[in-house]
């Protein structure tokens, strides 16, 4: 996710950094500095806990449209007459073939496009001066329409350092033995071109930290550590108490289930940041209040 107000000193940005630093993730525009450890990408459990409540993870009906139809870099086994593999129910079973085939494609680093998009949806702060600075903030963000008119275009053999999870060694890190604990949400279905649909919704997390919550592991959410830091080297902002709390996050992945190969993988990220303190530069304002961000991230077009 790309940074955007962290070099901006006036007091309007000041008022926002919390929402511009979430939305940022921590990633550049060119990554660099992927470790080399195809090796190390974990092996996948083929042990499964048991049985959720039903509703939880049921497989949804199959005959559904698929919208990405036509990406898919390989004929889908169905459209061969090839038997499909058995369709996984279990949370912890989705999670495992979530992992297996994103663990693929960090590995072979396909070709790709990615587009991501930024908005702050909700403002409930007692100020109307940071309701207002913080619809400002909005310009300072990555809209829709500028991101689709300009994906971002990766080469087969490229970098994969941030694909998907930021300084991951492997494509998703979620234990499926704690599929239960991490998870909210989970289905796979089989759409009508044959090719298959994992959904995984993880639950509410605050302040998770990369590479070690549920959320670090499967998303790329920015370090309190980060934000910290950014906000004392801002020096305006006095903050009594502030937290980000990432909620009803959810990946959908679309692949072949016959071969692994992605046809697309959407991230859906809602951050609820609650804040409470002081701005002091030209002028001085009370913070008190919540907002929410949400990020948006498509990746399409994969090329093995």
């Amino acid at each position: 996710m790309k940074k955007f107000a962290m070099r901006c000193a006036a007091l309007s940005l000041s008022a926002a950094v919390l929402f511009s630093l979430t939305a940022c993730g921590g990633e550049e525009n060119t990554p660099t500095g992927e470790s080399s450890g195809a090796s190390e990408l974990p092996t996948a459990e083929s042990t499964a806990p048991e049985s959720v409540p039903a509703g939880e993870s049921d497989t949804a009906p199959s005959q559904v449209q698929e919208s990405g139809a036509g990406q898919d870099p390989a004929q889908p086994a169905q459209a061969r007459g090839v038997e499909q593999p058995d369709i996984p129910s279990t949370k912890a079973e989705i999670l495992t073939l979530y992992t297996e085939v994103m663990n693929k494609a960090k590995r072979e680093k396909p070709a790709y496009q990615k587009i991501e998009y930024q908005e702050i949806t909700d403002r409930n702060f007692d100020s109307g001066a940071v309701n207002t600075v913080l619809k400002l903030a909005g310009l300072f963000m990555t809209t829709e329409e500028k991101a689709t008119k300009n994906p971002e275009k990766h080469e087969k053999g490229a970098d994969v350092t941030y694909f998907p999870v930021y300084e991951g060694s492997a494509g998703c890190l979620i234990d499926p033995a704690d599929a239960d604990k991490a998870i909210e949400k989970a289905s796979c279905r089989e759409l009508q071109n044959g090719n298959y649909e994992i959904v995984i919704t993880l639950k509410p997390e605050t302040n998770p930290e990369p590479l070690v919550s549920y959320h670090g592991q499967m998303f790329s959410p920015i370090s309190k550590k980060v934000i910290d830091q950014e906000i004392e080297n801002l020096g305006v902002i006095k903050a009594e108490y502030y937290s980000v709390t990432y909620h009803d996050c959810t990946a959908t992945l679309v692949f072949n289930p016959n071969n692994h190969q992605i046809v697309s993988l959407g991230q859906k990220m809602y951050c609820l940041i609650e804040a409470k303190g002081a701005i002091d530069m030209i002028v001085h304002f009370d913070i008190d209040g919540n907002a929410t961000l949400e990020n948006t991230l498509q990746i399409t077009n994969f090329q093995y």
